[in-house]
């Protein structure tokens, strides 16, 4: 039974090629389609979740800002205006 199918495909006509510059052409715009798709989906749910998840507390902080019309300085109660001395390097 195997034989018969290898036979039958050893008979059958087998088309040329195309010519290497028209199947570079169609294979380049179709992987090219593909790889667009593909960045513009990870940009879209990746990317920019990411960028405007950092973006956030920025963009939160300019608005408290502008709206209150000064800028908040959060320090420590315990922090004092000199740093502490410094250990020597060994």
């Amino acid at each position: 039974m195997a034989s018969d199918i290898f036979e039958r495909l050893a008979d059958m006509p087998v088309p040329p090629p195309p010519p290497p510059k028209q199947l570079q052409a169609q294979l380049h715009e179709r992987l090219n389609k593909r790889l667009v798709a593909r960045q513009l989906f990870d940009l879209l749910f990746r990317g920019m979740p990411y960028a405007l998840m950092h973006l956030m507390p920025a963009v939160v902080y300019l608005i408290r800002m502008t709206v209150a019309g000064q800028c908040e300085v959060r320090r420590p109660p315990d922090v004092t205006d000199q740093a502490p001395p410094q250990k020597p390097f060994n």
